[in-house]
């Protein structure tokens, strides 16, 4: 080599060091500088985790009950390589090493390509809504873990969002804003479309996703115009915002209500005097209110077992309304986001529920057979006449006896009434307009965390399970050994989730570990779905949605406002 080669040579090298020597862990926000660290994945994959990246200010003081606003700027560098905040909740479940905070509007980044490295192609972007009913769990690391999805070469995003009172209590005036909470989520989907290029993400390629109350608020983002523009996909894992439980419709009662649980001389019907009244009671007795859903305006088919701070729909003329038509119709007409989705359910969900509560199943099914309307709720256009005989109708597609006498046939007739029917119709809705892949995860492992759960003989999977399979969630393990089959069905779920983010299809060409299977886009006339089992297979039709159809196309007046 002479000498000259041996110059250009040297200072390629030089260059090529200054150029990959910057510190991949550093990254400069608009805000401030914040310091990550590096990790690996289970099959030894580099990757980078930011944790606890402010995405707003803190909504304390006099900015509790107001929408987010923007993050000061800071000194310094920030260190993000832990998780210590959550909000605040209403369970008691203790996530480890983490103090409920209102200081919580937080969300984490973790990236396989190494920030500051434009020689790359930025990747597909997932960002996460955790679920939890808007009133518990929280998008730290030590519950979702993203350690798989990140093997599979995209950036995961997880948030907090603001819950229960804090996040959805509302007087409906505008002196406290509906939807906070929702906000919350808004705001941090702005940040991510602006920042996520920073850590190696394609601001052009970012999928919503979520799971329970999680899902059903990626709903809620497909239909709000705000959101035009800052993702391309969605996938929706057991939720959806056309089903009843996602709404709250009493929301200024409940409001005054908890101001009067809290001062018994509280008369005032003022919303700026209950926002005075809750801004100086503390948000630890704020969130462990004894309020309770109230006859008449009970927000599930259940009496008293409705939640209650929920998203509302918010007068347009209110500064900030962020949703402000019905949740259902938008997806009827296509006045919505119109990106392409990935929407399913889990076989049985309601057995999570029945299997922790023994109490509930036959709890429910007395209160509907007493009385057949409470099949039906509130929530449908119907006379009280056309209930009952709805109702007696739904029952006799579970059973010919009394749910009393058939305590199987409540289980299935939840786990349809809460989330697999709402779901299919969401999906059959917006089929017309965009493209719709949807599954049914019936897949019973370990790493599910119910492996044994079984209910008057009801078998198949519950609410949830298909997290263990998605994240490294520990908290579901027993700490045994994996089995073979559950890594299998890991390996297709994440397959199949990270090929919609990336590709907006889940099966873009035969792949063996797909079993070499094609999914097919449901459409309005033909309700195809993926079986996801020991196999994967398309099957048409998923569980009873077609004679819920025929019976809620019967009764039901239109419009309707949930399904």
């Amino acid at each position: 080599m002479d000498c000259r080669k041996v110059i250009i040579f040297v200072l390629c090298e030089i260059s090529l060091s200054v150029a990959y020597g910057k510190d991949p862990t550093l990254v400069t926000l608009p805000e401030g500088q914040i310091k990550g660290h590096e990790l690996r994945s289970p099959n030894g994959k580099v990757y980078y985790a930011f944790q606890e990246v402010p995405y707003a200010a803190p909504p304390v003081g006099e900015l509790r009950f107001k929408p987010p606003t923007e993050h000061q700027k800071w000194k310094g560098v920030l260190d993000t390589t832990k998780n210590t905040k959550i909000c605040y909740k209403t369970d008691s479940f203790v996530i480890p090493n983490t103090t409920e905070s209102e200081d919580c509007l937080y969300l984490n980044v973790f990236t396989p390509q190494k920030p500051g490295d434009s020689s790359k192609a930025p990747l597909g972007v997932i960002v996460w809504i955790h679920g939890g009913g808007y009133e518990y769990g929280s998008g730290v690391v030590q519950i979702f873990k993203p350690q798989f999805y990140v093997e599979h070469n995209i950036v995961v995003v997880t948030m907090n969002y603001r819950l229960a009172v804090l996040g959805f209590l509302t007087t409906e005036d505008g002196v406290i804003p509906g939807n906070l909470g929702m906000k919350d989520q808004h705001f941090a989907l702005k940040w991510v479309k602006k920042n996520i290029h920073l850590f190696g993400g394609d601001p052009e390629k970012i999928t919503i996703s979520g799971e329970s109350s999680g899902a059903a608020a990626v709903g809620l983002h497909i239909i709000s115009p705000k959101n035009k523009g800052l993702f391309r996909a969605a996938i929706l894992q057991s939720g959806t915002a056309v089903a009843k439980w996602t709404r709250q419709d009493f929301a200024r009662f409940y409001a005054f209500e908890l101001g009067r649980s809290l001062d018994p001389n509280f008369k005032s019907n003022d919303s700026k005097e209950l926002l005075k009244l809750l801004q100086k009671t503390p948000a630890s007795k704020l969130t462990k209110n004894s309020v309770t859903t109230a006859p008449g305006k009970q927000t599930s088919s259940v009496e008293g077992e409705g939640q209650i701070w929920l998203p509302v729909i918010e007068d347009p003329h209110l500064e900030g309304a962020f949703l402000t038509t019905s949740f259902y119709e938008p997806f009827r007409t296509g006045n919505i986001n119109q990106v392409p989705i990935l929407i399913g359910f889990n076989s049985e969900e309601y057995l999570l529920v029945a299997s922790a509560i023994p109490s509930g199943p036959p709890n429910r099914a007395k209160y509907f057979d007493t009385d057949l309307s409470n099949l039906v709720g509130n929530k449908y256009n119907m006379t009280k006449e056309n209930k009952v005989a709805a109702g007696r109708k739904l029952r006799q597609i579970y059973t010919d006896r009394t749910f009393q006498e058939d305590i199987a046939a409540v289980i299935k007739f939840t786990s349809d009434e809460v989330f697999s029917t709402p779901s299919t119709r969401h999906a059959k809705l917006q089929s017309s307009y965009t493209d719709v892949y949807m599954y049914q995860f019936s897949y019973k492992g370990k790493m599910g965390g119910l492996a044994g759960a079984e209910v008057a003989g009801v078998r198949g999977v519950g609410h949830a399970e298909e997290l263990g399979y998605l994240w490294d969630a520990p908290l579901t393990s027993d700490g045994s050994p994996d089995d073979p089959d559950d890594l299998v069905t890991r390996q297709r779920l994440l397959t199949l989730w990270t090929n919609f983010v990336k590709c907006l299809n889940p099966t873009p060409k035969k792949d063996s570990v797909l079993n070499n299977v094609i999914w097919e886009k449901l459409t309005p006339n033909n309700l195809v779905y993926l079986n996801i089992n020991k196999t994967l297979e398309m099957q048409k039709n998923p569980k009873e949605y077609l004679e819920w159809e025929k019976v809620l196309d019967t009764y039901a007046i239109p419009p309707l406002s949930n399904y």
